[in-house]
Formats: C-alpha cells, sequence, structure tokens
C-alpha cells in the first residue's frame, strides 16, 4: 500500500511522464543487481550449481536461478512507477504478473530438478491462457499490421479461431526463442535489455507512457542481472528467467506501440534461427524439445568466435534493427506530415512511413544468410588448412626431467 501510494504521488509531478520511465529503470537496475548477488549467494550456500556439462558452454559451476533475481526486480519497480492507462490495459498486466509468477515458480523447478518436455509445455500454455483471458479481457492479436499495404489493406483482421491460438503460438513461442538464445554468458540479458530500451522508446514516441515504463524497468532489470551474467558468468538465468523474459515481450509487444513487426525486427535473427533449427529437428524425425548445439550462437562458438564476440554480434544486430524500429516509430508518430508514396512496382506502392519497417524486415533473412556464408567460409578454411604434426613421443631423458620437476610445465 505505501509503494503504491507513493507511485501515484510521483505520477502527480509535471515532469512525471519522463521522470518515470526512466526511474523505473534505475530502480530495477539497482534492484536487479542486488538480487542477483542475493540468489547467487542462496544457491551457492545450498549448492544449487549449474556444472559445466555436455551442451552448455560455461566452464565454471554457477548457481542459474537469476530468473527470479529479474522478476522480483521487475515487479518492485513496476509496483512503484507502473499505473495503467485503462482498465484492458490493467486486466492484461495483472495477467501477465500471475503468469509470470507461475512460470518462474514452475521453471525454477525445472532449474533445479528438471521437468518434462510436456510439463514445461503445459505451464507455458497456462501462462498465456492468463495473459490471454485474465478477468474474461486479455490481449488476444485479433489484427495483423501489414506494412505493405496501405489504408484499409494496412490492417489484416483474424477471425477468433484464429486469433486465439496465433496469440498461444506468439506467446509460447517468444517464451521459447529467449530460451533457445540463453546459450552464452550475457547473451540473452544483453538482447533483451536492448529490445526493451528499443519498445520503451517506441512506446514512449506513440503515447503510451505506461507501456513505456514497464519496457524501461524490464530493461533495468535485465540489466542488472547482466552485471552478474556477463562473461564469466557468475549467475545465469535459467528457465527461470529466458521464460519470462519471452513472456514479458511477446506481452508489451501486444499491449504497446511495438507491435509484432517491432518484435519481428528485434529478434529477427533469434526467431529465424528457432524457426529453422525446428524445421531441421523435425525433417530428422526429432521432437523439437531437443536439446543440442545447432543454433546460431553454438555454430559461431565452434567457428573459432569467443563468448564475448558471439555476445557483442548480437548486441549489434538487435540495436541496428532497434534504431530502424525508432526511425519508423517516429514516422508514424509524424504520419500526417508524411504523405509521399514509394512506388516500388506498378502494382506494389509503399507509403514512407512504412518503408523502415518494410526494409527492416526484407534485411533480416539477408542478414542471416550472411552469417550463415560467413561461418561456412570458416569452415571450409579451417578444412583446407594443414593439419599440424602431433610432437614427438617423449623419450626416457624427458620422463625422467618430467618425473623429477626438472621439466618445463605448459601453461594452462
Amino acid at each position: 500500500m505505501l509503494a503504491r501510494a507513493l507511485g501515484e504521488r510521483i505520477a502527480e509531478w509535471p515532469w512525471a511522464p519522463w521522470l518515470t520511465p526512466l526511474a523505473g529503470f534505475a530502480l530495477a537496475l539497482l534492484a536487479g543487481w542486488v538480487l542477483s548477488v542475493a540468489v547467487a549467494r542462496v544457491c551457492r550456500h545450498y549448492g544449487l550449481l549449474d556444472k559445466p556439462r555436455g551442451r552448455h558452454g560455461h566452464e565454471i559451476a554457477a548457481p542459474r536461478l537469476g530468473g527470479v533475481a529479474i522478476f522480483l526486480a521487475f515487479a518492485l519497480a513496476a509496483a512503484l512507477f507502473y499505473h495503467p492507462n485503462s482498465l484492458y490495459e490493467a486486466h492484461i498486466v495483472a495477467g501477465l504478473f500471475a503468469a509470470s509468477a507461475l512460470t518462474v515458480t514452475i521453471m525454477a523447478v525445472d532449474d533445479i530438478r528438471g521437468l518434462p518436455p510436456g510439463v514445461r509445455l503445459l505451464a507455458q500454455t497456462v501462462a498465456a491462457l492468463l495473459v490471454m483471458f485474465p478477468a474474461a479481457q486479455g490481449m488476444i492479436i485479433e489484427i495483423i499490421h501489414n506494412p505493405l499495404g496501405q489504408g484499409a489493406n494496412a490492417i489484416i483482421p483474424l477471425p477468433l479461431w484464429v486469433a486465439i491460438p496465433f496469440t498461444w503460438f506468439w506467446i509460447v513461442g517468444m517464451m521459447n526463442t529467449i530460451n533457445w538464445v540463453d546459450g552464452v554468458d550475457g547473451l540473452a540479458g544483453g538482447v533483451v535489455a536492448i529490445a526493451s530500451v528499443v519498445m520503451a522508446a517506441v512506446s514512449w514516441m506513440l503515447g503510451q507512457t505506461s507501456v513505456a515504463a514497464l519496457c524501461a524497468i524490464l530493461a533495468g532489470a535485465s540489466a542488472g542481472f547482466l552485471l552478474l551474467n556477463w562473461r564469466p558468468g557468475r549467475l545465469f538465468m535459467g528457465d527461470s528467467g529466458a521464460m519470462f523474459l519471452g513472456l514479458a515481450l511477446a506481452t508489451l509487444a501486444g499491449i504497446g506501440g511495438a507491435k509484432l513487426a517491432t518484435m519481428m525486427l528485434l529478434l529477427g535473427v533469434p526467431i529465424l534461427d528457432a524457426a529453422r533449427v525446428i524445421i531441421r529437428r523435425v525433417g530428422r524425425g526429432e521432437s523439437p524439445a531437443r536439446a543440442d548445439r545447432s543454433h546460431l550462437h553454438y555454430r559461431l562458438l565452434a567457428s573459432g568466435f569467443s563468448a564475448r564476440q558471439v555476445a557483442l554480434l548480437f548486441y549489434a544486430v538487435t540495436a541496428a534493427f532497434g534504431a530502424v524500429t525508432i526511425l519508423a516509430a517516429y514516422l508514424q508518430a509524424h504520419a500526417w506530415q508524411w504523405s509521399a508514396v514509394l512506388r516500388i512496382t506498378p502494382w506494389l506502392r509503399l507509403a514512407v512511413t512504412e518503408a523502415p519497417t518494410a526494409l527492416g524486415l526484407a534485411l533480416i533473412p539477408t542478414l542471416t544468410a550472411a552469417i550463415w556464408l560467413l561461418l561456412a567460409r570458416r569452415r571450409a578454411r579451417h578444412a583446407a588448412a594443414p593439419t599440424q604434426p602431433l610432437p614427438p613421443a617423449p623419450g626416457p631423458r624427458d620422463r625422467e626431467l618430467s618425473a623429477s620437476g626438472s621439466g618445463s610445465h605448459p601453461r594452462a
């Protein structure tokens, strides 16, 4: 009650519209860092560590419940600085918090003990339904924006029997996309932080200040956790964190100015990679939930890139498409000033306000193909390189020196 009263008093300040997102980001950043340190200490005290094994790329054992810290930081800052603009928005955000609490709890159990894929999918479905039907009024994607259309053709309505499964697919798909991105230290947390900042800017430019505050808070919570997750990671977000972040991004994109096209721009490369992996696994007769090292970030690591280079590459791609997204939002916010239409072909015309979005969506598969081409060339170069001959086996004298301690030891 005290936090709510303080938040309402802050909202009455004349500079609150721009102060609220910044203050929310700062508090979430501080809370995310403090709570991450606390969670890491508790996990180490009870031995809840994720040891290096299998497909995991980390080298040291580290706690894997960072998602708990991210969610608590997000909830704390939102309790102070978020105020819904409408009853409809309030219902959806209430559903988001209920779904997030459920997701973090169940996935934390999965991080500690492991759960079957069916149980995980059921938990994701329940979380999606909580967002879609809170108080019988929630987020259902009934309209898809077409950047290549104009006027009535720019809106594609979806019948309810299509909108409901499509919304479920969008939410569950985003949860799994972020979860699959979380394979390198700092990767998922940094990508989500950048995407959330862009979503906050877009929502602010389109006049949705309450959603902008939530996006800024999500960015702060992710950045606070990232302080402990940057390589070498001292804390992992685990499935609890990745699923929560994917759920939050999917929901905020649905209710805010950052629509589905925005998320496709910001996370286009990870989304395409997730689709490629699913198609590849199904084509081989394997389960889509089967874990392996076929994701793009794992391939980059295998080709010789360092973990930091992989993370920075994804950061750069997300930030670049984020700039395109902000430009598109600016043009849309000032659409009354831009009436020019680009005539691409005799049958295809594109409004200037939609040009950045359309161009960005077209560049995503091109960029993804370029990255895979780079990987193919690096593999070919490594395959063509002459193999180094093995050093000769140590002789008797060498063994004596080694055994007596007189020989030199290689550096680790």
